[in-house]
């Protein structure tokens, strides 16, 4: 009876081990995408902001510019932009990298 007491124990310390592992595992990709989520805020506000600004000097230099035209080349070069930053993403492992499920297990 106590062999099979000391068996159970060490699958019981091995079972924890593996679930404090996992805990860890998911924390880390947890705060990783927190980070990218993070970055890619930033950049928004900050192209946001820039494009704020050349709007108001475009406005202001050059108001024979069609605004209109003006605003489809803004979103022309902010889907280019996203697009870029996706694969940005993809290309560095972001989570495409993950295996199904991964976050749930």
């Amino acid at each position: 009876m106590l062999v099979i007491e000391e068996k159970v124990l060490r699958d019981l310390e091995i079972f924890e081990k593996c679930v404090a592992d996992r805990d860890h595992d998911k924390k880390k990709v947890v705060a990783e995408v927190q980070s990218l989520l993070d970055k890619a805020t930033a950049m928004s506000k900050k192209k946001d902001s820039e494009i704020a600004h050349l709007h108001k000097e475009l406005v202001d230099d050059h108001s024979d510019i069609n605004s209109d035209e003006f605003h489809r080349y803004l979103r022309k070069h902010r889907a280019a932009d996203l697009a870029a930053q996706k694969a940005k993403v993809i290309d560095h492992g972001g989570m495409g990298s993950q295996p199904n499920g991964s976050l749930d297990n």
